[in-house]
């Protein structure tokens, strides 16, 4: 083939609304959520030393830029909603796509959008002083998740702004607590870190969370068919998005690093007790733990709006296939957006919030979809092999893919020497979603 596939009938009512500014809002709103706040800790207590933590930020920010410029290159190539979808489809053929597109909605959108409204109700318990309650809990994330739902019936370019609005304060407010880390004068309680006890299967745990704080860099091209000239602002959104987030989650960590300690940082715990909340309250006292808990309400209130938004517009593509619902593609005149999609994806948010916790969310999200990327990056080098003529307006340098490939072995291995038990719920919606392939296709929907 020589041109990328017309988009699909269907497809076409969705509004190419995003510019430049609101797609690296979005790549930024999208990644920013729970991961800085949360995460950390379990780095630390996993990677064994202070040295060793910070190397797997680092290295976490190494393997999502070359999975952002390896996506860039598809998406600019395939411009169509759905993200990996279409690489997926057609590289693999359907089945693989209907499979993705299965462990999206049955695990991967729920447990995203799900895990943003879950510490959002904790931190807003913890700005107003109350003590941990699971009913309560339940009942903020609900409210949450239909904040963020109402935001995303809302037109594109509403929704986006929204988003933008969102994104620039918790990055500015994520700057504040960096600097703070970094620069304000403070007497550390925990300056001596222990011995090290650093392992390689320690390492690799460690790389499996903090890939859960990094995720999101591939989220904007789930909303290609609503950008604006895709083949130029995808490549240039997903890059400058990822740089962005990775420079700001270096700066927070070495500033955790620098007035925690190891043992301040491995002994946080979720709340009042997040790394985020003992800087802010090492740093500015008081005042810096209720600003910090405002902080992480606005950053996961904007992480369940942009990852509603992206996890929603996976269905469209599978349903104007025919392989999967047909009316889970089916586009609202009046705002333009998939609305069925949209809401299915809430629903299922819910149902998550209820039934799980945090940790569980993060676990399943991570390892879930991590295959799912790695063979969206074999199915470069496939496309590259099979479609020379195919239109390339970003070409990713060659070394990238490899690197996100070695980078997804790694964060895979570390679950499964972690244990396994991360590996056990997305493998059983794998399972199902190999089975349903064949069954969906031999009805010949």
């Amino acid at each position: 083939m020589s041109d990328a596939p017309e988009t699909p009938t269907g497809e076409r009512a969705l509004r190419a609304e995003l510019g430049l500014l609101a797609a690296i809002a979005l790549v930024i709103n999208a990644t920013i959520g729970t991961g800085i706040f949360r995460t950390p800790a379990a780095v630390a207590q996993h990677a064994g030393s202070l040295g060793a933590a910070l190397a797997v930020w680092g290295l976490g920010a190494a393997i999502a830029l070359a999975g952002a410029l390896s996506i860039a290159e598809l998406s600019a190539s395939l411009p169509r909603a759905g993200g990996i979808y279409e690489p997926l489809r057609r590289a693999f053929g359907s089945r693989v796509a209907f499979v993705y597109g299965f462990a999206k909605i049955a695990l991967l959108a729920p447990s995203a959008v799900g895990s943003f409204a879950t510490l959002a109700a904790e931190s807003l318990e913890a700005l107003a002083g109350l003590p941990p309650d699971r009913t309560r809990e339940i009942a903020i994330a609900l409210g949450v998740l239909s904040l963020a739902l109402a935001t995303n019936l809302l037109r594109v370019r509403a929704s986006g702004g929204v988003q933008a609005v969102v994104t620039a304060v918790k990055y500015g407010g994520l700057a504040v607590l960096a600097i703070a880390g970094l620069a304000l004068p403070f007497t550390p309680s925990t300056a001596v870190a222990p011995p090290s006890s650093v392992t390689t299967s320690g390492v690799l745990a460690a790389l499996v969370s903090v890939m859960w704080a990094y995720d999101g860099w591939a989220d904007l091209a789930s909303v290609a068919a609503e950008t604006r000239d895709p083949k130029r602002t995808l490549p240039r959104a997903l890059v400058i998005g990822t740089l962005a987030v990775g420079a700001i989650y270096l700066l927070t960590n070495f500033g955790y690093a620098r007035v925690l300690g190891f043992d301040g940082l491995a002994t946080a715990g979720a709340g009042v007790e997040m790394p985020g909340a003992r800087l802010a309250h090492a740093t500015l006292g008081a005042l810096g733990s209720r600003l910090l808990s405002a902080l992480v309400v606005v950053s996961c209130v904007g992480g369940s709006m942009a990852s509603m938004m992206t996890n929603s517009r996976a269905l469209v593509p599978m349903a104007t296939d025919g392989t999967f619902v047909r009316a889970l593609g089916k586009v609202d005149p009046a705002s333009g957006t998939p609305r069925i999609a949209v809401m299915t994806t809430g629903v299922l948010g819910v149902l998550y919030v209820v039934s799980e916790r945090f940790e569980e969310l993060t676990d399943g999200f991570v390892v879930g979809y991590f295959p799912f990327y790695a063979l969206a990056i074999v199915a470069l080098f496939v496309l590259r092999r099979r479609e020379p003529d195919l239109p390339r307006p970003f070409r990713a340098p060659t070394l990238m893919p490899v690197v996100f490939l070695a980078g997804a072995a790694l964060v895979l291995g570390g679950a499964i020497l972690d244990g396994g038990q991360r590996m056990i719920v997305p493998a059983i919606v794998l399972a199902l979603g190999v089975a349903l392939s064949f069954v969906w296709h031999r009805r010949g929907a």
